[in-house]
């Protein structure tokens, strides 16, 4: 008699758990540094720029989303920073967000975890509040799972310029989100960055070394006068280059950074949770007005 062959085992099914919406707490950050610094690894410490960017934003405090093992350890975290509204809204948002940290442990194993880890945060911020935007800045890794999966709109690749010491972009364009000194406030007191203010410019700057070379770069430009002098800040050193990075807006004078120099192409990405009636204006709106590093935290 011919031996019975067994049966093939079928995969073990992963549990997990997806936490509710929630707004950040002291006490909810050192898992989430923990699950960062697995996922991102980095040499200056992460706690208090998470400090900063969680808890002090004065739009409010980030809101995540976290994914747990059966164990229950943290496997992935999906969060969004609250920002200053559109400048000149054409339709009727309760809030705006950046897209900021998205993270999976490289150990977990569990296909679709940034997708499903998004999606339960975008429908607990529709359900909580009504119609909401989202604007991202993607990389390459991320960009077209943030498209194809999650519905957002691609608004253009990222815009690099250098320019010599002392000038700054000539920018004409208007800016896509609405600024006030408490906001300025908060973006140059980052944790660790030291921060310039050129109120004649308009220009906030914080200091950067590429391969030991020190740069600038301008956070933003064209800003009230009386808005950056009121900050107090140092002035910028008259000898060091400036790095402008910007979306949906030309940038007059400076060389632009070949690709070859950048760590990865940066897509601007925007997602309307709760009517796709708004998708179209919302992104005629966008398309030229200016979109720079005061508003997307790479710096």
């Amino acid at each position: 008699m011919r031996a019975r062959e067994p049966e093939p085992q079928r995969p073990r099914q992963v549990k997990l758990r997806l936490s509710s919406p929630a707004a950040a707490t002291a006490g909810a950050l050192p898992e989430i540094v923990a699950l960062l610094d697995r996922v991102f690894p980095r040499d200056r410490p992460r706690t208090p720029d998470l400090m900063w960017q969680y808890l002090r934003n004065p739009a409010g405090p980030a809101r995540y989303v976290n994914a747990y093992s059966e164990s229950g350890e943290l496997i992935a975290h999906y969060a969004v920073l609250p920002t200053p509204p559109l400048a000149e809204s054409p339709v009727g948002f309760a809030r705006a967000y950046f897209s900021l940290n998205t993270a999976v442990d490289h150990k977990a194993r569990v296909p679709g975890l940034m997708v499903a880890t998004a999606r339960a945060l975008f429908r607990g911020l529709q359900e909580e509040e009504g119609p909401a935007l989202v604007l991202g800045v993607a990389n390459e890794n991320s960009f077209q799972g943030f498209v194809r999966m999650l519905g957002f709109r691609h608004l253009g690749r990222l815009s690099l310029t250098l320019h010599v010491p002392g000038t700054l972009p000539a920018i004409t364009a208007p800016r896509a989100l609405a600024q006030d000194p408490i906001h300025l406030a908060w973006r140059a007191a980052r944790p660790g960055m030291a921060t310039y203010g050129d109120p004649a410019g308009g220009a906030l700057t914080v200091r950067l070394r590429y391969h030991g070379v020190p740069l600038d770069a301008v956070l933003s430009t064209g800003l009230p006068e009386e808005a950056v002098a009121g900050l107090a800040l140092p002035r910028p050193a008259a000898w060091v280059p400036r790095l402008y990075a910007s979306f949906g807006a030309r940038v007059g004078g400076g060389l632009a950074v070949p690709g070859r120099l950048r760590p990865s192409p940066l897509e601007y990405i925007v997602r309307v949770l709760g009517d796709s009636a708004l998708v179209e204006p919302v992104c005629r709106y966008l398309l030229p007005r200016r979109f720079e590093f005061l508003d997307f935290d790479v710096v």
